[in-house]
């Protein structure tokens, strides 16, 4: 069973540590940016996760 599309992953370290106020010039860092597949997987298993970021959905990167 597939989780409901409104469902984000979680958020990649950088995007975390930038929601302090001290470090929000490390959210820039995040290159998380889309689901990267596992070679020859045809997509099916990631290698890494796309950040569930709002900004990076807001954008409209590939999903």
């Amino acid at each position: 069973m597939s989780a409901p599309a409104t469902d984000r992953p979680p958020l990649s370290a950088e995007c975390t540590l930038g929601q302090r106020p001290d470090y929000r010039d490390v959210h820039r860092m995040c290159n998380q940016t889309r689901d990267v597949p596992l070679p020859y997987s045809n997509g099916t298993v990631l290698l890494t996760r796309r950040c569930g970021c709002e900004c990076h959905w807001r954008r409209g990167d590939a999903q």
